[in-house]
């Protein structure tokens, strides 16, 4: 009698089935599902051709690698690894198990290629925002927050100091401050020199959806920029006392004025307006603990890349990220 051969279930069955299982209640599973992706494809498969060169990654497909990067803090090389050994990684990105990964090399390439849409990727996260019901453009908070640069400043030949720098100019114009040293003594406390840039947004005060992003170089004053991030729906804009200078802006507009009162020489502020500033910052804080999560999670402390046009596709990902895990926990998590 011929001896029957049984089917064995091995250890690699067993973690493939549990893995099935827990991406069924994972959080990446309800985003995929909870973002309509086809628009991110069409707008993306434009930069490619049809019958030209070697078959290329599938964009979207190299979008969501992006997205994963972002929410994770990892390098291009990082998420190449991660891509290769995590499992809810391949499925949100739409990798088959035994298919190969995306190399490093790739992502770059790609980030180069969408530069010219970077503005409409984040319209297109923002229209659908506002399908769902989510205000993004009509009442937003505007603020701009310094990043050091990923390189050091250029150094002259004669000496270890920066090029063109008064070591001084950096504080020069700001307040100072005094404190005490460890053995108690009282000295002034002043801002150190920052070599950077400067990361401007916009912030939609009711729901916390990045609105508006853009990068400058950090010598640009906040309020040369403070137009570019206001849209034709923005109703009402709150600012602190740098953005003063807007409100002629504003009233043109026919955008409310909710910029805080500044006071100058011989005229203090009234508790009126010390009143009316404290109620604009319990609204308008909340760009700044966006801001504070970017340089926390988002690996913003520092730019991540040479060069103002990366570091602005940069910002434009991040802000698309953000406004994604955004909606995962107003429509999942609170609803749960």
């Amino acid at each position: 009698m011929l001896k029957k051969k049984q089917a064995t279930f091995s250890f690699a069955d067993e973690a493939m089935q549990h893995a099935e299982r827990r991406w069924e209640t994972h959080w990446l599973k309800k985003v995929q599902e909870l973002i309509d992706w086809t628009p991110f494809r069409r707008k993306l498969n434009r930069l490619y051709s049809e019958d030209e060169g070697r078959p290329a990654w599938p964009p979207d497909l190299l979008f969501r690698c992006l997205l994963l990067a972002e929410w994770n803090g990892l390098s291009d090389a990082q998420l190449e690894e991660a891509l290769a050994f995590r499992f809810d990684y391949r499925r949100f990105a739409g990798i088959e198990l035994t298919a190969e990964v995306p190399d490093a090399t790739t992502f770059v390439v790609f980030r180069e290629r969408i530069r010219p849409i970077r503005e409409k990727l984040l319209e297109i996260m923002n229209t659908q925002l506002e399908r769902k019901g989510y205000q993004v453009h009509k009442s937003v908070a505007v603020d701009a927050s310094l990043v050091e640069a990923h390189s050091k400043p250029k150094r002259s030949s004669d000496n270890d100091e920066p090029k063109g720098g008064d070591p001084d100019g950096s504080w020069r114009g700001f307040p100072s401050k005094k404190k005490k040293n460890d053995e108690g003594e009282e000295e002034v406390s002043r801002r150190p020199a920052l070599f950077g840039y400067k990361l401007h947004a916009s912030v939609s005060t009711g729901t916390g959806f990045v609105s508006e992003i853009k990068v400058t170089t950090a010598k640009e004053h906040e309020v040369n920029h403070g137009e570019d991030l206001l849209r034709d729906e923005t109703e009402v804009a709150y600012m602190d006392k740098g953005y003063t200078g807007m409100q002629v802006v504003l009233k043109e507009r026919g955008i409310r004025n909710g910029i805080q009162k500044k006071a100058r020489r011989g005229h203090p502020l009234t508790e009126r307006d010390i009143e009316r500033n404290k109620r604009i910052t319990k609204v308008r804080r909340i760009v700044e603990s966006i801001f504070g999560c970017w340089k926390q999670w988002y690996r913003w402390r520092k730019t991540r890349y040479m060069g103002l046009i990366r570091n602005e596709l940069a910002s434009e990902i991040t802000a698309i990220a953000w406004n994604i895990k955004r909606l995962y926990r107003l429509e999942c998590c609170q609803s749960a």
